[in-house]
């Protein structure tokens, strides 16, 4: 501990300064010395229990950044403490730990106190019996949750610095729950003997009377002079890291992939997305999302190597950077790492599985980093709509879908309310008299120039943004709206999307159409196709079982393109079959 030593003002008073007094002043001179002398004792006590409380603070403050550490890089902690055994990750991250920064040794506990590991000693076999002794110390902290810190004068111990801090902290786990204790070893002596040098010159320098005003922003000063070295160390690390998987983050991306790569011919870039992530939050939590990210990273890391540059640009987003790399080579490192991370992953007993989408670029290093992320960003996009887990290069061809792709979302969102939509009305004849039976209300799209745009290519985009279910239900009210107009003997078919069936509210949609209009349900036929029936979870079968029970006629389109089940005509009660010509 700072022992407030005033070793700097041991030297004889000036003779020269000397002055002669009376008697009658001397009482009024004593007091007033002897206060200025208590008031200076007073001053110098404050300011070394200030600094022990500094040291302290910085202690604590660095102790619970590396217990957070641990948390975040070891994997399974909850075992290591529970076992006090390390597997070769952990091991790992132990050594460098303990070769960086002021943390000398720690030790870590279990919540009952005994001991779990030292990291100076977990390589070798620990004395059984204090194993078994409980620490009071560390069973006081995880109980209470609160700090115990102690600076510690090593001068006259071996292996240990003049001054350290032994703090125990408590450790919380993923879930915020403590789930031990670690007592983390720190170096301070740099830090006590910077405090102790600035500590001088304020008291030979600081007036007395004014000694307590200046206090603590001196000291605030002094502190920020000691610690700006291991401050601006964290800081970078946070600024240019992400915490979770130890990665790039997006900004130190962008910056190190600038000028890691002048020199090289052409960069490969590898863009990369977890396919429905969503899913493995929902059913493994977020610590095993979190789990599943990380070993993404690793896996990253380990197919690329050290050539590369990996980051993680922010949720379930990954790029990567590899430097003259043929195509052919870039799409089998793309294949590995997707097979890899398609094996899944263990974690606390359950398998993970997941896949990605990747997508690819090659471009020469001259070309700007944004314009090799869009490219890349570009593939991954047509990976991600053709089935996910797919590996898809970037070309010029795909760019322009992309465009028209855009603009065709544009024209979509638009056409919500009907803009750009039109319906034709194609006859439905008798085969053998010819007679109009009816019409089938066929669904158009016209760009901002009038073109025609094929239902083929923009009926699948409107289900893939979920503006089907608008769309349709526009398609039902123009279409009853107008045939309402015709001979009562004409009936109107109307093509259902199975998406319109996922909400749930079709019956109830299509009952208050005919409602409103007076429009007889024996005139209204919808039809459906088969990837309805085959992706049915009895849900679509209930629907259209409640639309038929109303009068409407049930048809099935295009009866034949696909796995067509003679099945699906008894179990959905079809009014009608739409034979392809395919299959006559």
């Amino acid at each position: 501990m700072f022992d407030g030593s005033l070793e700097a003002f041991d030297t004889p008073f000036p003779m020269e300064t000397c002055m002669i007094i009376n008697k009658k002043s001397l009482p009024s001179i004593v007091t007033v010395c002897a206060t200025t002398c208590v008031l200076m004792v007073g001053v110098w006590l404050l300011l070394a229990k200030t600094v022990d409380k500094v040291v302290e603070k910085e202690a604590r403050t660095t102790a619970i950044h590396w217990a957070g550490y641990f948390v975040a890089h070891l994997d399974n902690i909850e075992t290591l403490i529970t076992q006090g055994v390390t597997n070769q990750q952990q091991s790992a991250v132990i050594d460098r730990a303990v070769e960086f920064g002021e943390v000398f040794r720690f030790k870590i506990f279990r919540p009952d106190g005994t001991n779990s590991f030292v990291s100076d000693e977990y390589k070798h076999s620990q004395d059984e019996e204090s194993i078994r002794v409980e620490n009071e110390k560390a069973l006081g902290v995880f109980s209470t949750g609160i700090s115990n810190i102690a600076i510690k004068d090593g001068r006259q111990r071996a292996n240990r610095p003049d001054v350290y801090v032994e703090a125990y902290v408590p450790v919380t786990g993923k879930s915020g729950a403590r789930i031990g204790v670690a007592e983390v070893y720190i170096d301070q002596t740099e830090m006590m003997a910077s405090l102790k040098d600035g500590f001088y010159w304020i008291a030979l320098f600081l007036p007395v009377i004014s000694a307590l005003f200046f206090l603590l922003p001196a000291l605030a000063m002094l502190r920020e002079s000691a610690t700006a070295k291991t401050a601006k160390a964290e800081a970078e690390e946070l600024a240019n890291f992400d915490a979770l998987t130890g990665l790039y983050n997006r900004r130190s991306f962008n910056h190190s992939a600038e000028t890691y790569f002048k020199g090289y011919r052409s960069i490969g870039t590898l863009f990369i997305d977890i396919d429905d992530f969503k899913r493995i939050n929902d059913e493994h939590g977020h610590d095993g999302g979190d789990a599943f990210l990380r070993s993404v990273g690793q896996t990253l890391k380990s197919k690329l190597g050290e050539d590369a540059i990996c980051s993680r640009f922010g949720g379930d987003e990954f790029v990567a950077c590899v430097g003259d790399v043929m195509p052919d080579e870039l799409r089998l490192i793309a294949q590995d790492i997707l097979t890899s991370i398609a094996k899944g992953m263990s974690h606390r007993g359950q398998i993970i599985i997941g896949h990605v989408s990747i997508g690819l670029n090659i471009a020469g290093s001259d070309e700007p980093l944004s314009d090799m992320l869009h490219a890349a960003d570009t593939a991954l996009y047509k990976s991600k709509n053709e089935g996910k887990n797919t590996i898809t290069f970037f070309s010029d061809d795909l760019s322009n879908e992309l465009k028209r792709k855009q603009k065709l979302e544009k024209l979509l969102n638009k056409a919500v309310d009907g803009t750009g939509l039109e319906i034709f009305f194609q006859p439905i004849n008798q085969p053998e008299t010819k007679k109009i039976l009816g019409f089938e209300a066929l669904l158009r799209l016209r760009d901002e120039q009038g073109t025609m745009i094929s239902p083929d290519e923009f009926i699948p985009l409107a289900e893939r943004m979920r503006l089907i279910d608008d769309i349709g239900k526009w398609v039902l009210c123009e279409a009853v709206k107008t045939a309402k107009e015709w001979s009562k003997d004409t009936f109107i078919s109307v093509n259902l999307s199975a998406i319109q069936f996922e909400q749930g509210d079709l019956p109830d949609f299509i009952k208050g159409l005919l409602s409103e209009h007076g429009f007889p349900a024996g005139r209204l036929e919808v039809e459906v196709t088969e990837s309805l029936l085959i992706k049915d979870d009895g849900s679509a079968q209930k629907q259209l079982a409640l639309i038929k029970s109303m009068g409407v006629s049930i048809a099935m389109d295009d009866f034949g393109t696909g796995y067509s089940s003679l099945g699906y005509l008894w179990k959905y009660g079809f009014d009608k079959l739409k034979i392809d010509r395919s299959f006559l």
